[in-house]
């Protein structure tokens, strides 16, 4: 009996772990998404969606957000935090906007013309936005979001981390089947 509660509660632990870091993608991809949409709003006076999918999420954020999340050890040392972020940031970008460009032909971004580029894929700006990104993440963000998600009742957070996986697939086969993103 007493070896069963022991297993449900592990397993309870672990859903409950790939749901808090599933928030922390999803959170990645809207702030991103926002990010975005004010930048070209300032910079083009256009909003328009730029992501891949209709829903106002860009994965590439969420990605980079978990690889950032990862690197929580380094919150002690945040001159080296902020390296690592930006050193981690310019891999991730680098490696979708170059699949993104060789596998699929789609060049969703491009910094070629801005300094210290590589291809086009990422430059100087980027990686250095997204290592104060990151410092902000470490430091405001998700320790806010941490004290949220504790409390919350793990039953509302588990159904409504089932919704939003079920509207992030389902945005996700729909725009791999409807949607043409913006490309340069």
């Amino acid at each position: 009996m007493m070896e069963s509660a022991a297993i449900e509660k592990r397993q309870k632990l672990s859903a409950d772990r790939l749901c808090y870091l599933f928030l922390i993608f999803l959170a990645g991809c809207l702030v991103g998404w926002i990010y975005e949409e004010i930048f070209y709003w300032i910079t083009e006076g256009l909003l328009r969606n730029r992501g891949i999918l209709y829903g106002p999420w860009l994965p590439i954020y969420g990605i980079g957000a978990l690889g950032i999340y990862a690197l929580k050890p380094l919150k002690e040392r945040p001159a080296l935090l902020f390296l690592c972020c930006v050193v981690l940031s310019g891999v991730v970008e680098y490696i979708i906007g170059y699949v993104g460009i060789q596998v699929f032909g789609l060049r969703l971004w491009d910094y070629r013309g801005l300094f210290l580029n590589l291809q086009g894929i990422i430059c100087l700006r980027s990686v250095l936005s997204f290592g104060v990104l990151g410092l902000a993440f470490h430091y405001l963000l998700e320790p806010m979001g941490e004290t949220l998600y504790r409390t919350l009742p793990g039953s509302t957070v588990r159904t409504g981390c089932l919704i939003l996986i079920a509207l992030f697939i389902a945005d996700c086969v729909l725009s791999a089947l409807f949607r043409t993103p913006i490309t340069y």
